[in-house]
């Protein structure tokens, strides 16, 4: 396998003013996992496609263990890309479709033949090699699209939303085979997604990207528990972060006029952003001391185990696309929509980034 690195990869399409991508910069390791992530437009695909060569960037340069390939034409880079519209030939067998790409190259057939049965063993597609893509399950020729890649060893993986096309159950099933896969193999793998759930279920480490700029590069755990910014804070995570506007005086933290019983962390005084994940916000009583804003229920999602309760606050509390309030309760002790409820806070588990940058407050 291979590693990956960036080095300040910038990319403007002709006609556009807007970058694409804006000086992305770090490195994948030998190996390694890691997943792209980010809403439509960020620049993850893009990204990608340039480590394929499908797209040439417009500056800086892309290295595969340390040799730039910038110029390198797309088949000689020894990369393979799994699509999400897996571009398999329905009128060949899944045993022609998975070797088509060594019989282009000329491997001997008894070579050839040796090889797609190891992928399809290895992907329990043996006994399906003599069907067509249309006999097959979404699942099915999912693998046999991660097969083609699989029996050309390529120095890296590289999938493009390769399980968009999938119901959810099988999309779970199908994100445990791809991380049980690239660990058996020991691949390095990139993985393009727009679904936080993948992102932090299936990389080492995550590539949070946003306008063409990456916004932090982090394990899973990382990204949840330290986000660098407001974005990576809100991004990540479902329900998203509760973020609130507050002030800081003398050490103290207000929401509102409310001053917060608790001390707020070493900050200057002025406008702060506090960030609180719902499983860190408490229902109370109003009257409650621990209550530091109140709310209304606007609605209960039950969700077996736990139930994600929504409610409307002072809209000068939030950002303008904040919305609402989400806290995470236990079912048993969920107010009916309508009644109005005190809201807790943690402070020891809460954010705090700065209200011009947006950048985490937080000691590292």
């Amino acid at each position: 396998m291979a590693s990956i690195s960036f080095d300040k990869v910038t990319k403007r399409f002709p006609g556009s003013e807007v970058k694409a991508l804006s000086s992305v910069s770090f490195d994948i390791g030998d190996g390694e996992f890691v997943v792209l992530v980010g809403p439509s437009g960020c620049g993850k695909t893009t990204l990608l496609r340039i480590v394929a060569g499908l797209e040439s960037a417009t500056e800086g340069r892309v290295l595969i263990d340390g040799k730039d390939i910038s110029r390198v034409p797309p088949g000689d880079r020894n990369i393979a890309m799994v699509f999400q519209n897996y571009a398999l030939f329905p009128h060949l067998t899944v045993e022609h479709n998975i070797g088509f790409g060594l019989r282009i190259r000329g491997v001997p057939k008894a070579e050839r033949k040796r090889k797609v049965r190891e992928a399809a063993e290895l992907l329990e597609l043996d006994q399906y090699l003599d069907r067509r893509p249309g006999e097959l399950s979404g699942g099915q020729r999912q693998r046999v699209a991660m097969g083609r890649a699989i029996v050309r060893r390529p120095a890296a993986f590289l999938m493009d939303e390769p399980l968009s096309n999938l119901d959810a159950k099988l999309r779970v099933e199908m994100r445990a085979e791809i991380s049980r896969l690239q660990r058996r193999l020991g691949a390095t793998m990139v993985y393009v997604t727009h679904d936080q759930t993948e992102a932090m279920t299936m990389g080492d480490r995550v590539a949070v990207l946003d306008q063409g700029l990456v916004q932090q590069v982090a394990p899973p755990v990382e990204l949840y528990q330290n986000p660098a910014n407001v974005f990576v804070g809100g991004f990540i995570g479902a329900p998203r972060m509760n973020l609130l506007r507050g002030t800081c005086r003398g050490g103290t933290l207000r929401i509102g006029d409310r001053p917060v019983r608790q001390k707020a962390p070493n900050m200057g005084d002025g406008e702060v952003l506090i960030g609180a994940r719902p499983e860190d916000v408490e229902l109370v009583s109003p009257e409650s001391e621990a209550a530091v804003l109140t709310g209304r229920v606007a609605l209960v999602e039950h969700l077996g185990k736990e139930t994600h309760v929504h409610l409307d606050i002072d809209e000068s509390l939030t950002l303008p696309d904040g919305g609402n309030i989400v806290a995470t309760s236990a079912p048993l002790a969920v107010p009916q929509e309508g009644a109005v409820v005190g809201i807790g806070i943690d402070l020891h588990l809460t954010h705090f980034f700065a209200a011009d940058s947006g950048l985490s407050m937080r000691a590292h």
